[in-house]
Order: C-alpha cells, then sequence, then structure tokens
C-alpha cells in the first residue's frame, strides 16, 4: 500500500507540470505507465506498463489523441506488463499486427500469467479489415492451457468525424467462451481531440449493465501526455468509480 501511495504521488506530480504550447509531431514509438483502481479499495488496483512499436510514423493530427494508433492503420509490435498486488498476479504479454496494402491485417498475442503459485500462457490470433480510413471488421480466436477456455469472437470500430466536435468512436464485439455469449457495445464522444464522454453496455449472458465514462489526455509537451480516466458501472450492487490515471510519451 505504501509503495502503491509513493509511486501515485510521484505519477500525480509529473501530471502536475504546467502544461507549455505542445507540437502534434508524429510518432513510431510509443511508451506507457498507467494505475487503475476503483474508488472503493484504490490502493488495491492495477499497474500496467507498456510500449508499442509502429513500422511508420504516426499522425497526431488524425483525429483524437487516444485514438491516433487506431486511426493509423499501420503495422506494429507491441509489450506490456501488468501488477495486481490484491491476487499477487503479474502478466507479461507481447502482440503485433502486419497491415498489408490491402487493408487486411493480422495480429498475433501472447501472455504469461502468474498468479501465486499457478501459472498459465495464453495465446490468440485475430484476421481484419479496414473497410475504411476510420473503419474496421475482425475475428479473433484465443485460447490457453492449465484450464484456460478457448474463445473466438467478432469486433467491429468505427469512428465518425464530426463538423462541430471531433467525433464519435463507436465499438461492438461478441465472444463466445464455453457454451456462452457476451456483447459489449460503446460509444465514445470525443467533444475535442482531448476530452470524450461515453456510454457502454455489457450483456454477458447472466448480467448486463449500463456504464458511463469519461476520459481526457491532457498534453504536457510535445513528447509527453497525461491521462484521466472515470467510468462508473449503472448498477446498484456495484459500488464505486472506476479512476484511471496514466503517463504516455510519444517519439
Amino acid at each position: 500500500m505504501k509503495q502503491t501511495t509513493a509511486a501515485l504521488a510521484i505519477l500525480l506530480s509529473l501530471a502536475s507540470t504546467t502544461a507549455m504550447a505542445v507540437q502534434d509531431n508524429s510518432y513510431q514509438h510509443e511508451a506507457g505507465l498507467n494505475y487503475n483502481g476503483n474508488s472503493e479499495e484504490f490502493g488495491d488496483g492495477i499497474w500496467n506498463a507498456n510500449y508499442r512499436y509502429y513500422f511508420k510514423s504516426v499522425d497526431q493530427t488524425k483525429g483524437p489523441y487516444a485514438l491516433n494508433g487506431f486511426l493509423a492503420q499501420e503495422s506494429n509490435l507491441g509489450a506490456n506488463y501488468s501488477n495486481y498486488d490484491a491476487l499477487d498476479a503479474d502478466i507479461f504479454g507481447i502482440d503485433g499486427t502486419y497491415v498489408f496494402d490491402s487493408k487486411w491485417f493480422v495480429s498475433a498475442n501472447y501472455s504469461r500469467i502468474d498468479v501465486g503459485s499457478h501459472d498459465a500462457n495464453t495465446y490468440g490470433a485475430e484476421v481484419g479489415y479496414y473497410f475504411n480510413n476510420a473503419s474496421s471488421v475482425s475475428a479473433f480466436f484465443n485460447d490457453g492451457d492449465n484450464n484456460i477456455e478457448e474463445s473466438y469472437g467478432l469486433k467491429l470500430r468505427s469512428f465518425i468525424a464530426l463538423k462541430s466536435t471531433s467525433g464519435v468512436d463507436l465499438s461492438a464485439n461478441w465472444t463466445h467462451v464455453d457454451s456462452d455469449d457476451a456483447f459489449n457495445v460503446k460509444a465514445d464522444w470525443y467533444i475535442n481531440k482531448a476530452w470524450s464522454v461515453g456510454l457502454g453496455y455489457s450483456d454477458n449472458g447472466d448480467d448486463d449493465n449500463f456504464s458511463v465514462s469519461t476520459a481526457y489526455w491532457w498534453r504536457l509537451s510535445d513528447s509527453f501526455s497525461a491521462n484521466f480516466g472515470l467510468a462508473k458501472v449503472l448498477d446498484s450492487d456495484v459500488d464505486g468509480v472506476d479512476i484511471g490515471l496514466g503517463l504516455t510519451g510519444r517519439f
């Protein structure tokens, strides 16, 4: 708990640096450090460190900052590490996506999960198509060892640019696991390139929920940004508000 508090203090102090006029330079490297927790037990949250390399430069002037990677439609490689002390859990993952000139793409991922004295390996693949400069559709498959159940499904995502505001990011997912089906739909309205408000709906066959969220991308310098997010499940049985804090570097 003390380590979490100290690390969050450092993260917040860096984010509180007065932002200067910044340039939206293109980038190929993106690295981030994020913390996500619930307001009921904020100290028992999840740390995540991640890195992604794009084979070609990504244009930050194209759409909202949070969507630059998706809108770039470029091949990339990524790695991430997550730690959840409450469950003594560590997760390390790698992934990659190759985008063909025809705008078809293929992706693969691998994760190593350690929870206490138990461990598991997961892997997955995805095939999809960018059917315009801001939309994609894909099919995916995931499996693993040590009682990890296989899953497969479909994804659809589209960003619709608007004249008076930045635009709306729409997404829908269907996942089949064992004999169960789960559906998720979400709409994030970007008031400008940095600020969004969203509404989501999920149904896993046993329970369904609506959620509301907001997020802000604060540009601190040409290379660094602070990220903030809040989300609330609209269910009397779900306590607290999910809070996300992060720093992102783009070079």
